[in-house]
């Protein structure tokens, strides 16, 4: 899952990402082989392509004056550093093969011609073909279908960047698609009010084909205003296909990160700041998720940080929540009834190996006929009662609260704060991700070693007590190193034992890597 220091990083690479497209898109509508002061007609393209075609910067800007079809069996193939101009109302429709693949150096830019106000995306209809996106800039298309859309088709997107756009980015329906180290800027600037009720999504859609897939990991997704989500998806349940969502960064909203009617996988992600805003007149409250549809939800290994609502469990969902981290909940983090209209509670919940911290108000809405557990968890004593093996103390996480640029503590209003640490302090060895190496504290948090006793543990580095750790980095090679010395450090299988098959795994590890002849 991504660290805090993760996420300062992911946004200068993203920065530095974006002014590179910036730079190549500089001087667009000049022929770089041309004279200088010689005019050069540019390419101009419109209807449907009579056979594989392949576009490259040398003949830059492509502009689009109408709808340009891309037929079945007929792949258009974009190369590194080619920029495609849409007039108003103009689309790209891919019915065959679409391969737009840059560079970090060289992106491929889709956006509006000049003079122009919005055009209506590039829309995939009815193709399973390997259709792929990569290094690229799409900016200024406004429709409801979708800066990106898809119909029964297949896609992948990597390193895309999405801008310039208040409605769906994304909208997709009943496709296998792959959104990967992609960045969504912010929906609306500072100050600006939000132009939708509902459509101002970075995606939208239902349902994924037996055999498909939905895939959401490694993308930072900018803030929403209003009544509007960050990801609005519902429809399958296992064991058909189903959403799995990983080791994202969500910035902020004034709905839900995630509003999901369907079975999903939500892990490694970090949620910062989903506080109900001024522009969101609806009635119900601001999540970062709301599970409903019945259907069940699981989240693992998730970091969340100043949130008014963890997640709503509504309409007999079922939420499996297991080594979270939680700070400063201003509401209810986890509620199955609030009195909301519309909505029936959720039908229960396992809570396991987490951590509330600054969350006075953990559950709402537990009743008799709930299913209900909460087991090895820090949170306030009024809870301990719910399950066994709950605690509260300072958690010692290794940099909490809010820190301004010079790492003085501040109040999260403040418009300049980063987000803590929230590793585990240990004495012997936390993971630093700012300095990318394990340092030694003068404390060891009471987290450590502290979850269930059945718990998977063995992603944990030794010394791990052969116990799992508390919050999100529980279980993983991040978890904080534990005072206790049980097992072995040459046990790299974690079965009690040092043999030959423990000698195999760095040895194959660096055989992929190449380190070994």
């Amino acid at each position: 899952m991504h660290s805090p220091a993760t996420v300062r990083r992911m946004v200068r690479t993203m920065t530095l990402w974006v002014s590179a497209v910036m730079v190549g898109a500089a001087g667009l509508g000049m022929d770089p082989h041309a004279k200088a002061g010689t005019a050069r007609a540019l390419p101009v393209v419109q209807g449907t392509l009579r056979g594989n075609t392949t576009w490259g910067p040398q003949a830059n800007p492509y502009a689009v004056t109408g709808e340009l079809r891309v037929p079945k069996g007929t792949t258009l193939t974009l190369l590194p550093g080619t920029t495609v101009r849409f007039r108003d109302g103009a689309r790209l429709v891919v019915n065959g093969r679409l391969v737009a693949e840059g560079t970090a150096a060289a992106p491929i830019l889709f956006t509006r011609a000049p003079g122009s106000n919005a055009w209506l995306g590039v829309q995939f209809d009815q193709t399973r073909e390997d259709n792929r996106i990569r290094h690229a800039r799409l900016e200024y298309a406004r429709t409801n279908d979708g800066m990106v859309g898809l119909q029964a088709s297949r896609l992948l997107l990597e390193q895309v960047e999405f801008d310039h756009c208040d409605r769906r980015r994304i909208r997709t329906l009943n496709s296998s698609l792959i959104v990967r180290h992609c960045r969504f800027h912010d929906i609306f600037g500072p100050g600006e009010p939000p132009t939708t009720d509902n459509m101002s999504e970075h995606l939208w859609g239902s349902g994924i084909p037996d055999g498909g897939w939905l895939v959401l990991e490694e993308n930072l997704f900018g803030t929403t205003k209003g009544h509007n989500d960050a990801i609005d998806f519902d429809g399958p349940a296992a064991p058909k296909p189903i959403p799995h969502i990983r080791n994202n960064v969500f910035l902020g909203g004034g709905d839900d990160a995630l509003d999901l009617e369907c079975d999903a996988l939500i892990e490694g992600n970090l949620f910062l700041n989903f506080v109900k805003d001024q522009y969101n007149k609806a009635s119900g409250e601001s999540n970062v998720l709301s599970a409903g549809a019945g259907k069940h939800y699981t989240m693992r290994h998730n970091l969340f940080v100043n949130v008014q609502h963890i997640v709503q469990v509504k309409n007999d969902a079922f939420l499996t929540f297991t080594n979270n981290t939680a700070v400063n909940v201003s509401g209810a983090a986890i509620y199955f009834e609030l009195g909301l209209p519309g909505r029936r509670p959720g039908r229960g919940g396992q809570i396991e190996n987490c951590i509330f911290w600054e969350a006075p108000a953990v559950f709402e809405g537990i009743t008799e006929r709930t299913d209900f557990g909460v087991d090895y968890c820090l949170l306030p004593a009024k809870w301990h009662h719910l399950g066994t093996g709950n605690f509260y103390a300072d958690p010692l996480f290794a940099r909490a609260g809010y820190w301004d640029a010079n790492g003085t503590p501040t109040d999260p209003k403040d418009d300049f704060w980063v987000e803590g640490d929230y590793h585990l302090q240990s004495q012997a060895g936390r993971w630093d991700p700012a300095l990318r190496d394990w340092v030694v504290d003068k404390v060891t948090s009471p987290c450590i070693d502290a979850g269930n006793p059945e718990s998977d543990w063995t992603n944990e580095p030794w010394p791990h007590g052969r116990r799992i750790n508390l919050g999100a980095y529980g279980g993983t090679a991040q978890a904080s190193m534990s005072l206790s010395t049980v097992g072995a450090p040459a046990d790299l299988r974690s079965d009690n034992r040092v043999d030959s098959r423990d000698y195999g795994l760095p040895v194959g590890r660096w055989h992929r890597q190449g380190l070994w002849p």
